[in-house]
């Protein structure tokens, strides 16, 4: 099993996803996914045996902030290379915090694998509103 993450364009990253999950996705999940990609400054993907299983983007404020917000899109097929995702998650993230040093975004109180995969890479969370839960992740406060 080999795991490996690169960059890609917004557009290819849509589409990657749609052609794998299109299906499955509610209209909700669909504008979220849109505007996620569509405004992200940066975005991943990454892959088990060349095939897509996840990507990572992050979304800033303005052109000229320091921060930027977090979004990730999994598939299920992240369980079979859990462990080469949390390791490549982490180098992905040294990247990221290069480009923004001050990283947030929000789960969803009942996402307990987002939860605990988001503390490993150094997230600081808030307190819960509306069933979201608030997090940071801090270049100079990071684990790993």
């Amino acid at each position: 099993m080999t795991f490996r993450t690169e960059r890609s364009e917004h557009e290819a990253v849509t589409g990657l996803i749609y052609k794998l999950h299109g299906d499955k996705l509610s209209y909700e999940d669909q504008k979220a996914l849109e505007a996620c990609t569509s405004q992200a400054s940066s975005v991943w993907v990454g892959y088990n045996n060349d095939n897509p299983v996840c990507a990572w983007g992050l979304v800033p404020p303005t052109l000229l902030s320091d921060s930027a917000y977090l979004w990730l899109y999994s598939t299920p097929e992240v369980e079979e290379c859990k462990f080469l995702f949390i390791r490549h998650s982490q180098i992905v993230m040294e990247e990221m915090t290069e480009l923004y040093p001050h990283i947030w975004g929000v789960t969803k109180v009942d996402q307990t694998r987002s939860i605990r995969w988001l503390k490993w890479l150094g997230a600081k969370y808030g307190t819960p509103v509306n069933g979201l839960v608030p997090f940071t992740i801090t270049k100079g406060n990071r684990n790993g």
